[in-house]
């Protein structure tokens, strides 16, 4: 029965696949048109230049040519930064599991939650929600991502908690984008406003969400099953050299966070220190270089089906791009907030974002395409920019890790094991409540003036 369930339930190569054939599809029926771009010095990016949208020459996408694009996908553009970037990931965890830190730290782990098992949600949730809200570092998540499923495995919780234990905090953080420069921030510097003005509002929103996170988490998570890991690991110590481990890969961990909130650090920096931390940590296990060599394939090879699945989403927005139609409907969205009645216009504002992230999963991206447009649109309406702001920050976090063409997303379920499926079916019902949570906040900007 079981193995006919999972013949029925289609592989996220063929979900990708079908979106391909849509978007090809798309191309042919949505009129093509574009907005013209200049560079904006102070934000540092490439925007849209309003009232310069004009339809364009069609330019659809043939479904032959769906292959050459997903080729063009993997090996040009941040895609295979980004597949490499994992594939070496991988690699110096599997040497850094191998070890048994991971294990002698879960064992730590379980000593001190053993009997408060409900606080380690919320602890996680709390910490990683500071990379989100302060650098806007969604990286992070896909760093910490095995040893947030180490952890929740060893107090008796599924992958699926443990991979949101991580992801929804960095998320979260993200979401409320408090001093997060890459959402917030170049908003805020399109839209002419003081750097990081009406913070409290947005502290108020990480109030809520990290609370809301926590209890949906531990309602799914439901009781921890009763496996006895806790006798198990109760005698493990950590060894010598297992210390000597995870101190050196909270070190990677702190030189990253310097390297990309002090230094800008992108995705090559970050690759090569844990490219540099695998190797270091074999040799402190006491590997020989032929075992730390195997390790590193054989970590590598898990994430391959990851790495694809990273290809096949870049192409998806290639498709768009290049068929001419992703400006298209952005101009058709905030067509649509023009015409809803007044008491509508913001909520239109937010849900609008909210579609759009589904596109443009970047947040500095997103910002880009979106607030060049909404700023006038905000003026026209009588809206305050600042709530304008905060439209675009809530519709770009709230629903970051529902598209299957974002980075984070992909990247993670490649390192977990879970499926698009099994993830949509987790997070869907805590985006219905994030939804309402953003609507609320909405509401309460366009009542205080914000």
């Amino acid at each position: 029965m079981e193995e006919r369930k999972q013949r029925q339930t289609p592989h996220v190569f063929v979900i990708l696949a079908v979106l391909l054939l849509l978007a090809s599809a798309l191309t042919w029926l949505v009129p093509a048109g574009s907005y013209k771009r200049e560079f904006h010095e102070a934000a540092g990016q490439t925007v849209v230049v309003p009232g310069s949208f004009a339809y364009t020459e069609p330019s659809p996408v043939a479904p032959w040519q769906l292959p050459r694009l997903l080729f063009e996908a993997l090996t040009t553009g941040s895609a295979p930064q980004l597949i490499f970037f994992v594939l070496l990931l991988g690699g110096a965890f599997e040497i850094i599991l191998e070890s048994g830190a991971v294990t002698a730290l879960c064992a730590w782990v379980i000593r001190r939650f053993q009997r408060r098992r409900a606080w380690l949600v919320p602890a996680f949730l709390a910490v990683f929600s500071v990379f989100g809200f302060t650098m806007g570092l969604t990286t992070a998540s896909i760093i910490f991502l095995p040893l947030g499923m180490a952890a929740a495995k060893s107090l008796g919780y599924d992958e699926k908690t443990g991979m949101a234990m991580v992801m929804l905090g960095t998320n979260a953080g993200f979401a409320a984008g408090i001093y997060n420069p890459f959402s917030v921030g170049v908003a805020q510097t399109i839209a002419e406003l003081p750097p990081y003005s009406g913070a409290w509002l947005r502290w108020l929103l990480l109030a809520a969400l990290v609370p809301a996170t926590a209890a949906y988490i531990l309602r799914r998570a439901g009781e921890p099953a009763c496996s006895g890991k806790g006798e198990l690991f109760a005698e493990q110590t950590f060894s010598p050299r297992q210390g000597l481990i995870l101190a050196l890969l909270l070190g990677a961990l702190a030189l990253v966070v310097w390297g990309v909130g002090a230094q800008g650090w992108k995705v090559p920096e970050i690759a090569a220190v844990f490219l540099a931390l695998g190797v270091v940590c074999g040799a402190a296990a006491g590997f020989s270089a032929n075992r730390i060599c195997a390790l590193e394939v054989a970590g590598c090879r898990k994430m391959v089906s990851g790495a694809l699945t990273i290809g096949l989403a870049a192409a998806l927005r290639l498709v768009l791009v290049r068929g001419g139609i992703l400006d298209s409907v952005v101009y058709g969205l905030l067509q649509l907030v023009e015409r809803l009645p007044a008491w509508g216009q913001l909520l239109g504002m937010f849900y609008t974002n909210a579609l759009l992230d589904l596109l443009i999963t970047s947040g500095s991206g997103h910002a880009a395409v979106a607030m060049p447009l909404m700023v006038p649109l905000a003026d026209a309406l009588g809206l305050s920019r600042q709530a304008a702001v905060l439209a675009f920050q809530l519709g770009d976090g709230l629903v970051n890790l529902v598209s299957p063409i974002s980075n984070t997303l992909v990247s993670c379920l490649a390192l977990s094991g879970v499926s698009y499926q099994k993830w949509l079916r987790y997070f869907l019902p805590l985006v219905g409540i994030y939804l309402i949570i953003g609507t609320g906040f909405m509401l309460l900007a366009g009542a205080v003036g914000y």
